[in-house]
């Protein structure tokens, strides 16, 4: 829905491996072990749920369009289907102009784990259609649906878990050994996440990476996301680089700052390691792809640029408009005359009209 493509596919694979082995039935409970390190955090910029297993981002694609008629009740285009939410829709369309409005409201957990939420508001009539994209609360929970069901439409039958405690998996790891596997899935080198999450800005992938180093890299079980930033440190200080100008508490930034000194010289740090190639084709490229691709597209310096943004904003009530805190952009750009030079733009506390 959001993106071309199933997804599910990942899942429905698992599923396909499962039947091929000859199971047709899962005899106990169907669990996914999160336990790699907490779920339950929201990162910052968008309120995703933070955890070790992500399905579709961890959310469930709605896209809102207008009803034929004002009064009239908003469309609704769910992705993927599943019995993990039911959206109760009681949004509707307003008149032509008016300002567009949806909400989620009056979320319930059902006694059988499954979600029930209202979407609110309103859209106007002549308004494009939105995503309205659904978070899910329980990451875990919500990939045990939709993993039953891939089962079932494979003519594995098999039964949903209540949500089980971390000790439990603890003990069931011990089973954990490859002649008990009967489904894998290999996930693409990190210099393919690495791109994902430079080009598009994506702040779960990003805000899951302390935790990931911290859990993957330093074994830790407890305090996981400090012990990645831990490494990070640790890594930043071998690299030479003056931490008076920097502090970060997230991972996606929504919590961090960085001077535009210290970002060119980690920028210059980086040009300089053999995986730079890497994260210099992860950036995103002015007037061409990424958070960028809308930017300059016309000018001199379109596919000429390779940079990041970063644009973080609360809303001030008292005037009624959004207060831009920071926003930047950081990276590379190549001159007419052949130079390969290192930029880092900021500007800070900026209010714009709300919209």
């Amino acid at each position: 829905m959001g993106l071309p493509g199933d997804p599910l596919m990942v899942m429905r694979e698992f599923a396909r491996q499962v039947a091929a082995k000859g199971i047709k039935r899962v005899k106990g409970r169907v669990l996914v072990d999160a336990t790699l390190f907490p779920e339950g955090e929201r990162e910052l910029g968008t309120g995703i749920v933070i955890s070790p297993i992500v399905v579709n981002d961890n959310v469930v694609d709605v896209i809102v369009s207008a009803g034929a008629e004002e009064k009239s009740a908003v469309q609704l285009k769910i992705a993927p289907q599943t019995a993990y939410v039911t959206i109760i829709n009681q949004a509707t369309t307003g008149k032509a102009g008016s300002r567009t409005s949806l909400r989620y409201e009056n979320e319930k957990l059902n006694p059988d784990g499954t979600r029930t939420v209202t979407l609110t508001g309103s859209m106007a009539v002549d308004a494009k259609p939105a995503m309205e994209a659904y978070a899910v609360p329980e990451p875990s929970r919500f990939a045990a649906t939709v993993l039953v069901e891939a089962l079932k439409a494979e003519g594995v039958m098999s039964s949903l878990a209540p949500s089980a405690e971390a000790n439990y998996f603890k003990a069931l790891s011990a089973s954990y050994t490859p002649e008990d596997v009967v489904a894998e899935h290999v996930s693409p080198p990190l210099k393919e996440d690495v791109k994902i999450t430079l080009k598009v800005s994506h702040n779960l992938h990003a805000s899951s990476t302390p935790f990931l180093l911290g859990a993957l890299l330093a074994h830790k079980d407890k305090k996981i996301d400090q012990a990645g930033f831990d490494l990070e440190n640790e890594f930043l200080t071998k690299a030479g680089l003056d931490l008076r100008g920097a502090a970060q508490s997230d991972g996606a930034g929504g919590n961090a700052y960085f001077t535009p000194d210290f970002m060119v010289h980690y920028l210059r740090y980086m040009s300089e390691q053999k995986d730079y190639q890497d994260f210099y084709r992860g950036l995103p490229i002015l007037g061409k792809d990424g958070t960028l691709s809308k930017i300059q597209v016309n000018s001199p310096a379109a596919g000429h640029v390779h940079a990041k943004t970063g644009t973080y904003g609360s809303y001030d009530a008292l005037n009624k408009k959004l207060m831009i805190t920071g926003k930047g952009l950081a990276g590379y750009m190549d001159t007419a005359d052949g130079k390969h030079l290192i930029l880092a733009l900021y500007v800070n506390m900026v209010s714009r009209v709300a919209r």
